[in-house]
């Protein structure tokens, strides 16, 4: 028996739990399902799996001078109950999703902020927008990290940064000790291998490469399951759903400037459907055009009338591969005998298709959906 969602570690409100320590979940790309096996060696399988536990820890790099500094120190995703940021001087060292929570906060409390680079991680600088909200601005510091020490933080540039406390905004690792199949994706892909070079998931929730997977964790449960809840309508309506490695990138380069929007999360995933699992689906031949190129192809598509913007939007994959400058022109016309539409392709998918995605009326007939001018 293969349940629709099933909830590991926890609770969500109509979903069945999985009772038991999961030791091994991996994803069957032939049925679009999760098998779980548990310490007792009971397996299930599942569509959608939504868990309260994590294969990651808390990452803090071993910098020069670490263990020298004297005031409080801690990682994002535990600040101390008893902190209070108002007058100190905060270094805020890396700058993922989970510090990119806490910036605000603790610009607002009155404190002086200082964000620190840490490659790989990169950030931009802060927008005009984003000014606004803050009473004190946090300061970006470009300057390479030199070392800690007793009081602070020097960069190469010889200048050193006094600080009363030091925020490790540095993201997480993969637990040592997890076997191989403790957590393995699309492909056989392994946690362990989709986060050698420390990624980071998008809003705390979703990986890419672990298709129909959801996480409950972060230091907001309340807005992690707001997430979730909502990702899980989504994928009631479609048998797979990954997350972009696009969306993952750019989420997580940027994420620490502002709030991250929760508006149009569906455009953050890769959908697909077969027949009979969402009412509105082509699966067939199609015309992709761009300036002077044309070429058939064969396209998987399906929509949906988004209630927040009141517009249809419809996504898929193109299956045929495409000619280079097919794929730069990136604005195109996707035909489907008379019918067409302008659609954007945006990014390959880890199984070599292509994304496709449009807005307004699709390029294939609804029986029910009516568009006016």
């Amino acid at each position: 028996m293969t349940r629709d969602v099933i909830v590991v570690g926890g609770n969500l409100a109509g979903f069945p739990t999985l009772q038991g320590d999961v030791v091994s979940a991996v994803f069957d790309d032939d049925t679009d399902t999760w098998r779980l096996t548990t310490a007792d060696c009971e397996t299930c399988r599942a569509r959608v799996v939504v868990t309260h536990t994590s294969p990651f820890v808390p990452w803090i790099p071993d910098l020069f001078g670490r263990r020298e500094f004297r005031g409080v120190w801690f990682h994002a995703t535990a600040p101390p109950a008893d902190f209070d940021p108002a007058t100190q001087r905060i270094a805020v060292i890396g700058a993922d999703a989970t510090a990119g929570q806490l910036i605000c906060r603790l610009t607002r409390s009155g404190a002086a902020v200082k964000v620190f680079a840490l490659p790989p991680r990169r950030f931009v600088r802060q927008t005009r927008r984003a000014r606004g909200y803050l009473r004190r601005q946090p300061e970006l510091v470009t300057s390479p990290i030199d070392e800690l020490t007793a009081a602070g933080v020097r960069t190469a540039d010889g200048v050193h940064h006094d600080a009363d406390a030091i925020v490790y905004g540095t993201g997480f690792s993969v637990r040592a000790g997890l076997p191989d199949d403790a957590l393995v994706g699309a492909n056989g892909l392994t946690i362990q291998q989709a986060w050698i070079n420390g990624m980071e998931p998008y809003l705390g929730v979703a990986l890419h490469g672990f298709p129909n997977y959801l996480m409950v964790a972060g230091p907001d449960p309340q807005a992690a399951m707001r997430d979730v809840i909502e990702c899980v309508r989504l994928m009631k309506m479609h048998a797979r759903v990954e997350l972009r490695r696009s969306s993952q990138q750019v989420f997580n380069e940027r994420v620490h400037l502002h709030q991250p929007r929760h508006r149009g999360l569906a455009s953050a995933f890769d959908l697909s459907s077969p027949a009979g699992v969402y009412d509105d689906t082509y699966d067939g031949p199609a015309t992709l055009s761009a300036t002077e190129i044309c070429q058939r192809v064969r396209v998987l598509l399906s929509g949906h009338v988004d209630p927040i913007d009141g517009q249809y939007h419809w996504q898929g994959t193109v299956f045929d591969k495409l000619p280079a400058d097919l794929i730069r022109a990136r604005t195109v016309t996707l035909a489907v005998g008379e019918r067409s539409a302008s659609a954007r392709i945006t990014e390959q998918t880890p199984q070599g298709t292509h994304s496709i995605v449009g807005v307004g009326a699709p390029p294939f007939v609804l029986a029910e959906v009516e568009f006016t001018g």
